[in-house]
C-alpha cells in the first residue's frame, strides 16, 4: 500500500516574501529558485491574492452531512432503547425508518459523539425483580448505618479456587500463523485440574480463621464450620462484647432450620441477606486479590493448594479489613442509586 503523502502548508511569513518579490517585479521562476518552493506554489499564491485578496487558507464545506440533527437523535434512542443492537443493527433500522442511507462506520461515528462507546459487557449474577426489590429495601434499611455500625459485622463466604484456573483473558504477541504455538495458546484442564473450596471470615477488626470443606456443603458440614471457626474467630475480634452480627449469603445450607436454630441458640444475630448479592459482601474482594496472586503461583496438588491459600490468607492486613469495611456506606449508596440493580463492587 503506497504511503500516503503528507500536504505541506506555507507559513505566512513565506507567503508573504512571495508576494513582495512579486510586488518587486521578479518572475514567478526566480522567486520560486529563491525561496526554495515550486513554482507552482508561487503561482497558486498570485492568483490566489488577486482573487481572494488573501493567501489564508480558507474555510470549507466539506461534504455534506448525511444525516440531520433530529435524525442523529433518533439514532441515538435507538440505541439507548436497545444497548445491546450493533452498529450494522442500528444502520438497516436506522435506514429503514429515517431512510439515512450510511455505512455502519458513519453510525459507530455519531454514537461516539454523543459520548455511546461500544464497550464489553460486565459479567455480573442475574437480578430478578423480587430479588432486585430485597435489595434495595435492604440498602434502604441500612441506608444511615455508618463505618462504626458496620465495624460490628463479621463478614463471610465459602470461595472456590481451582489448582489450574483458565486465564479469563490472556494477551499474546504472535505473527501471523503462530496461533496454535504452545508458547500463544491459553491452556485448558477438564474442571480446572480439581479444585478446593475454602470458607472464611473478617471484619474490620482483621481476618478470622479459614478452613477447607471437603465434598459437598451440607446443613450438618455448615454447623461444623460454624462451631469451629466462627466462634473462636468471633471471640478474637470481639474479645469483651456479643454486640456484633454475623453476614452470611442464601445458599440452602446456611438458611437450613437446624442453622437458624444454632444462631438462635449461640445468640449469634444475623443480618438479612439479600439473594444475588456478592457485589454486597467485601470479603469478595479478598478472595479475588488471592486469585489474583494465583498467576504467579503454580501449585502441583490440592495440598499444595491449600497451604498457599492459608499463607495468602494471613497476609492479609488489617489496614485492608479496614478499607474494605469503610467501603460498605458507599455500596448502600451505589445499590440504590442504581435502583437495585448490581453495582461496580
Amino acid at each position: 500500500m503506497p504511503k500516503e503523502l503528507k500536504r505541506k502548508v506555507l507559513s505566512e511569513e513565506k507567503k508573504g516574501s512571495i508576494l513582495a518579490l512579486l510586488a518587486e517585479g521578479y518572475s514567478e521562476r526566480r522567486v520560486a529558485s529563491f525561496l526554495k518552493i515550486s513554482k507552482m506554489t508561487v503561482h497558486k499564491n498570485k492568483v490566489k491574492q488577486h482573487t481572494l485578496g488573501t493567501t489564508k487558507l480558507q474555510t470549507g464545506r466539506g461534504r455534506k452531512r448525511l444525516s440531520t440533527d433530529q435524525d442523529d437523535r433518533q439514532l441515538i434512542r435507538m440505541s439507548l432503547s436497545n444497548h445491546r443492537m450493533t452498529s450494522s443493527d442500528l444502520q438497516k433500522e436506522w435506514q429503514t425508518t429515517s431512510g439515512v442511507k450510511c455505512t455502519a462506520r458513519t453510525v459507530r461515528n455519531r454514537l461516539l459523539g454523543a459520548g455511546l462507546k461500544s464497550c464489553k459487557a460486565r459479567k455480573k449474577p442475574f437480578i430478578n425483580e423480587k430479588q432486585r426489590r430485597a435489595r434495595l429495601r435492604f440498602a434502604k434499611d441500612h441506608k444511615d448505618w455508618t463505618v462504626e455500625d458496620w465495624s460490628k459485622v463479621i463478614f463471610s463466604d465459602e470461595s472456590n479456587f481451582q489448582l489450574c484456573p483458565t486465564p479469563g483473558r490472556l494477551m499474546v504477541r504472535r505473527r501471523p500463523g503462530e496461533a496454535y504455538k504452545p508458547q500463544c495458546l491459553a491452556p485448558t484442564v477438564k474442571c480446572g485440574g480439581g479444585s478446593v473450596m475454602i470458607w472464611g471470615c473478617f471484619s474490620k477488626a482483621g481476618i478470622g480463621q479459614i478452613c477447607l470443606c471437603e465434598g459437598r456443603m451440607n446443613q450438618a458440614k455448615y454447623k461444623v464450620v460454624l462451631e469451629e471457626n466462627l466462634l473462636p474467630s468471633a471471640l478474637t475480634m470481639f474479645p469483651n462484647s456479643e454486640d456484633w452480627f454475623f453476614q452470611q449469603d442464601n445458599a440452602p445450607c446456611h438458611t437450613a432450620r437446624s442453622i437458624k436454630v444454632w444462631m438462635e441458640d449461640h445468640q449469634i444475630k444475623t443480618l438479612s441477606w439479600p439473594a444475588q448479592s456478592p457485589d454486597l459482601n467485601p470479603i469478595e474482594n479478598l478472595w479475588n486479590v488471592i486469585k489474583r496472586k494465583m498467576d504467579g503461583h503454580k501449585p502441583s496438588n490440592k495440598a499444595e493448594l491449600l497451604e498457599f491459600l492459608r499463607q495468602e490468607w494471613h497476609k492479609v492486613t488489617q489496614h485492608q479489613c479496614e478499607r474494605l469495611v469503610e467501603s460498605m456506606p458507599r455500596r448502600m449508596k451505589a445499590v440504590l442509586e442504581n435502583q437495585g440493580y448490581s453495582t461496580k463492587y
